[in-house]
């Protein structure tokens, strides 16, 4: 049995949405942020010396970050799923997008995210963060126009984890000067690219995914 350590709003989403995926059995560890720093609590940092979520436990090993969790779980249990064959174009695409989703792709994002929710007022930041949207969503809107999924036309585990980051951004922001509901209208960086909403409608509407959401 693999032992999910969750929390919320955090990565931990992406291994509880592949095990389903995978159709692992799992037991589910939720564990609740310090409402003073929003940092994980002590069982967390017990597991993981960087005290992230996710974490999981299989076999009396202990493994950290996302990523490595995702990669770990498709090579242990995937049996050839959720991954391409290796000399194949789509596995370039594939390994292309497990890391990009990480660096790439999510640090312009997550420096929107906190940018927001600190209050930071920046005229460098906001053009930084346009810039690299556009060089990014132009490239994902035209790879997703050429096939169904990020890496070809089979649904992966690269799909995991870049869905998960561009659903990141797709969200209204919250902070000093936002708070969801207060007539901030929100414009999603995705309304010119009908690519990414037709692909990130499409990871919504995977059953694995609906399953998984209800945990979130």
């Amino acid at each position: 049995m693999i032992n999910i350590h969750h929390l919320g709003s955090s990565r931990s989403d992406r291994i509880i949405w592949l095990c389903e995926e995978l159709a692992l059995p799992y037991k589910l560890i939720a564990h609740e942020r310090d409402p003073n720093t929003m940092r994980a609590p002590a069982a967390i940092w017990a597991i993981n010396p960087l005290g992230k979520a996710p974490v999981i436990e299989d076999d009396g090993k202990a493994v950290f970050e996302s990523g490595a969790i995702i990669e770990y779980l498709v090579e242990t249990y995937g049996e050839s799923k959720l991954k391409p064959a290796k000399g194949t174009k789509a596995y370039i695409q594939y390994l292309h997008w497990m890391h990009c989703a990480e660096s790439t792709l999510m640090t312009p994002i997550l420096f929107g995210i906190l940018s927001s929710a600190m209050g930071v007022e920046s005229e460098i930041l906001p053009l930084f963060i346009e810039g690299e949207y556009k060089t990014l969503f132009d490239y994902a809107d035209s790879e997703l126009a050429a096939h169904q999924y990020i890496a070809g036309d089979d649904f992966t585990a690269a799909d995991v984890m870049v869905a998960y980051t561009l659903m990141m951004a797709d969200v209204p922001p919250v902070g000093p000067g936002f708070s969801v509901g207060d007539g901030v209208d929100f414009v999603s960086p995705f309304k010119e690219y009908s690519n990414i909403q037709r692909y990130l409608n499409d990871i919504k509407a995977r059953p694995a995914y609906v399953l998984a959401a209800k945990l979130f």
